[in-house]
């Protein structure tokens, strides 16, 4: 199954800012409370749960990390893709850089949709062209173009 239709081109941040996990973990709040007005009045509700969710340890490896919570009384997963071109040291298991950060909250209520989401996106991040490729797109449009490549490869 795809996920492709939780993405838009706003879901996308193409330099996302930052040069520390804190500051990443707060650009990709930023990017999905502007996504979400339900998460907008909770923002620093969800930026906390982001660094305990990541302080219990690195969601990061190969260049991708995948920060991801739940919450309680959400209607609605949301999503958004960030890229930092530079790379972040983001606690990664394998020690590398990060480029690329998949986003993700959830309703606290619901989980099957959630593992699939996180299966389909691991699915896309260890293809072994997506960092580079991700890094090298100049618009959200080819960002999307390139999920749904690779998803349906």
């Amino acid at each position: 199954m795809t996920y492709a239709h939780l993405l838009t081109k706003e879901s996308i941040l193409l330099d996302l800012p930052g040069t520390d996990s804190d500051s990443i973990l707060a650009a990709l709040v930023d990017g999905l409370t502007a996504q979400n007005q339900t998460l907008a009045a909770r923002r620093e509700e969800l930026l906390t749960a982001m660094r305990t969710r990541e302080a219990q340890g690195s969601t990061a490896s190969q260049g991708v990390a995948i920060p991801h919570v739940k919450l309680p009384k959400l209607d609605s997963v949301a999503v958004v893709i960030g890229i930092n071109r530079d790379g972040v040291d983001f606690r990664a298991l394998d020690g590398g850089r990060v480029y690329v950060f998949f986003s993700l909250v959830r309703p606290a209520e619901t989980a099957d949709e959630h593992l699939g989401l996180l299966r389909w996106i691991a699915g896309i991040a260890q293809h072994r062209d997506f960092v580079s490729f991700a890094r090298q797109a100049s618009s959200a449009q080819e960002v999307l173009e390139l999920l749904s490549e690779l998803a349906a490869a």
